[in-house]
């Protein structure tokens, strides 16, 4: 029954988009493979951001003192952005839509 309501759920998703915006395959490969894939990533770049932030804290000390900035916006702005703020289908990485 729930794999029902799944497929009914993505038919009328789908079926609401217009049909030159977004293509199913991309829309089922980026619902079911790349979204929960993003938040893996995102929860594990967190990690490993507060586990490498002491090293992170050295880096800072010499110019241009922005090792922070760099290491979040790698390890968990970029996922966020690829999970959360990207249209559904759309796999450009680049952060000007």
């Amino acid at each position: 029954m729930a794999k029902w309501t799944l497929v009914g759920l993505l038919l009328i998703m789908t079926s609401t988009a217009r049909a030159d915006e977004i293509r199913t395959d991309a829309f089922l490969v980026d619902v079911i493979l790349a979204r929960p894939a993003g938040l893996v990533a995102t929860v594990c770049g967190s990690a490993l951001f507060v586990a490498i932030s002491p090293l992170t804290a050295l880096a800072t000390i010499p110019p241009p003192h922005d090792a922070f900035e760099i290491a979040a916006d790698k390890l968990i702005l970029a996922p966020v952005d690829f999970t959360f703020n990207r249209r559904v289908g759309d796999f450009h990485l680049d952060k000007h839509n």
